[in-house]
């Protein structure tokens, strides 16, 4: 990916999470849309448990990261 565009307009909300666009270039100059998760509103599930992961993170491992027992 040679270059990310994040919109804020429009919101929509799918369930359990907010959903933003994103424009994606990739290094041929191909612009494609995509719909990424801003937020989330709900519970997510991991293999049938619950697991609430961060919505950003500085690397891959980050986004993992179960928030679920910092609820508690």
């Amino acid at each position: 990916m040679k270059k990310l565009l994040f919109d804020s307009d429009p919101i929509i909300y799918t369930t359990g999470a907010f959903l933003k666009p994103m424009k994606v270039t990739d290094s041929e100059g191909k612009e494609q849309w995509f719909w990424y998760v801003s937020e989330f509103n709900d519970e997510t599930f991991k293999d049938g448990e619950v697991y609430n992961p961060n919505e950003f993170g500085k690397s891959k491992t980050e986004l993992l990261v179960d928030t679920t027992a910092e609820m508690s």
